[in-house]
């Protein structure tokens, strides 16, 4: 939800030390982390130690539906056994195709260029969220059951000043304010979701900004002013 990356390097020991399988859901990863958007495994070089990979197409690949990636027996018991998959619909032809394209463009050198120009946004919105005066950046608190009174910013790597992903958590606290924030926002054009209890723990409703590649850096700074001075408000 913070977009928080996983400790994959300490799951991989875990993994070994008890002679485990180990999922690794890439959802917000693919399309954004790793070369050609690989996903963290791929960036951490751990690709061969994920047992078993699954992600999303209804993401940075635009299209629907998802994936899973593992070894040949696992897929066949997936195919015949897993009710979830033998009673679902096919996805059409089209959605297939389009998933297909997103994937051929994410491995290629213009969907690398894309990919970095998205993590100079990324980076963008880092400097300029960290510089506002709406709370702290901190460590965590978007996991905690406790209430956090005001705006607050939560970063993985508060101290390094490196983003981690495309998703910025704004924490506001009180359910009521985040709505209100993010329907102020609303009425400035831009569509920052509130998301709330039962979502998040009870207190620790935040506003979810992602950036995309997409993202001027005119629209940017523009909502970070917006974030900023209507935070005040709040």
């Amino acid at each position: 939800m913070d977009g928080d990356r996983a400790p994959l390097r300490q799951l991989v020991q875990l993994k070994k030390q008890f002679d485990a399988l180990l999922l690794l859901d890439e959802a917000h990863a693919v399309g954004v982390i790793g070369p050609h958007g690989r996903g963290l495994a791929a960036e951490e070089k751990l690709s061969d130690d994920v047992d078993v990979q699954m992600g999303t197409l209804s993401k940075a690949l635009g299209a629907s539906g998802g994936y899973i990636c593992g070894s040949h027996d696992l897929i066949e018991w997936l195919i015949n056994r897993a009710r979830s998959f033998i009673y679902s619909t096919a996805p059409p032809p089209a959605i297939a195709a389009a998933a297909s394209a997103a994937i051929d463009f994410l491995s290629s050198q213009e969907g690398e260029e894309r990919r970095l120009v998205l993590w100079k946004r990324i980076q963008l919105m880092r400097e300029l969220l960290q510089s506002l005066d709406v709370g702290r950046w901190t460590l965590g608190v978007g996991r905690s059951n406790a209430a956090v009174k005001g705006p607050t910013l939560n970063s993985q790597r508060s101290t390094l000043n490196v983003p981690t992903s495309a998703i910025f958590p704004l924490l506001v606290g009180d359910e009521q304010a985040a709505l209100d924030l993010a329907a102020a926002l609303k009425t400035e054009g831009f569509l920052v979701p509130a998301i709330r209890y039962p979502t998040v723990a009870k207190g620790s409703a935040r506003l979810r900004i992602t950036v995309t590649a997409t993202h001027q850096e005119d629209q940017i700074k523009a909502l970070c002013q917006a974030v900023k001075r209507l935070s005040k408000i709040a």
